[in-house]
């Protein structure tokens, strides 16, 4: 019987005989709200001369060229975008066409090391280096790379994209974060330590909260977890994807849920990989349908090498949908029909609009 695998939307797939795999990776996290009655945004990401080192979030890219990692050296092409418009930059690597209200640059490009696969690489990488959210920006932004890779002399374009969780400050007053939001393994012994944290309308940790800890494909609580202000997951916990979800609240009974985060752990060494297509189109989907269109969501379960191999043990495909406030949708999630061992699932605008116009999808395989 095979192992249960779970992974989500924001999946790149060419579905070819060599596979280019393109994914965004994000160390810290991209979740930030704006207080409009403190007008800050919290947490701060722009150096100040009260915190010349706020923690500000980098986002890298990770290729694959079947099973084998790309370098920056060969990503052709390279372009990194904010909510799909192409960022330009100085000779510094500073944004030109971003910036925030005191003319600052919103982004800096350059590159950076990521262990894959037990080897160091060098990846492309963008940090957030101003605050995004303000009080003319409290919605969802996305942070995007599109390039190409040499295969048997022909250039192969891939686009991929993570999400900014912008949102203006709920009225109670938290947000919640995990960090790193997302992350790889590549060894069965080799564990991702994720930190939890809670922010206040101050932009300060209450002094007492508490938390769960979840396997967001499964809803299965950590429970040997509860109330760990951080977490580590081993390679040998899972395959192929790990999705955690940590739920915050203000009092000790567990009744008062204040905020909810998510985090993503990718296990490379696994030989198995859960392919998610939408709408038959290897770019990553933004969700911005219109009016009377539906997205079909395809997902099977192959090897990493070739995604037309596919493995025909797994046979159901569950599906755990979070709206735009990460609440679970627990009304009107679409059924999973499966032929051909391969797992489909309706999309209709309705339900995307109804669920604030951003629905996040996680899917587990067994």
């Amino acid at each position: 019987m095979p192992n249960a695998i779970s992974n989500h939307f924001c999946i790149t797939a060419i579905q070819e005989g060599v596979t280019i795999q393109g994914s965004l990776r994000i160390s810290g996290t991209l979740s930030q709200n704006f207080n409009a009655n403190t007008g800050k945004a919290i947490p701060n990401w722009k150096a100040t001369t009260d915190d010349p080192n706020p923690d500000q979030p980098i986002v890298y890219l990770v290729a694959r060229r079947g099973v084998s990692y790309v370098t920056a050296a060969g990503i052709n092409n390279g372009q990194w975008l904010y909510n799909d418009v192409v960022i330009e930059f100085d000779a510094q690597g500073k944004s030109t066409n971003f910036k925030d209200a005191d003319n600052a640059p919103l982004f800096q490009k350059g590159t950076t090391t990521a262990n894959l696969g037990g080897t160091t690489y060098s990846v492309p990488c963008l940090t957030v280096i101003s605050n995004l959210a303000s009080a003319t920006n409290v919605d969802l932004d996305t942070i995007g790379f599109k390039g190409s890779v040499e295969v048997a002399g022909k250039q192969m374009a891939f686009h991929c994209q993570v999400d900014v969780k912008i949102a203006q400050m709920t009225s109670q007053g938290f947000l919640g974060l995990l960090s790193p939001e997302s992350a790889i393994i590549s060894s069965q012994d080799q564990s991702v330590t994720i930190k939890a944290s809670l922010y206040a309308e101050d932009g300060q940790s209450p002094a007492s909260w508490f938390c769960k800890w979840f396997n967001a494909g499964t809803g299965d609580e950590y429970v040997t977890l509860r109330n760990a202000r951080q977490a580590s997951f081993m390679g040998a916990d899972f395959v192929d994807n790990l999705m955690v979800r940590c739920d915050f609240f203000t009092d000790a009974g567990f009744n008062n849920r204040v905020a909810t985060a998510f985090s993503s752990i990718d296990d490379t060494q696994d030989p198995e990989y859960l392919y998610i297509s939408m709408n038959a189109n290897n770019a990553d989907f933004s969700g911005q349908l219109a009016p009377g269109e539906t997205c079909t969501v395809t997902m099977w379960v192959a090897t990493m090498e070739d995604s037309t191999n596919i493995n025909t043990q797994y046979t159901s495909f569950v599906l755990h949908l979070y709206d735009g406030e990460q609440n679970e949708i627990t009304s009107g999630v679409p059924s999973v029909s499966v032929s051909g061992n391969k797992g489909t699932a309706q999309f209709p605008y309705d339900l995307i609009a109804r669920c604030g116009y951003k629905v996040f999808g996680i899917v587990t395989a067994s």
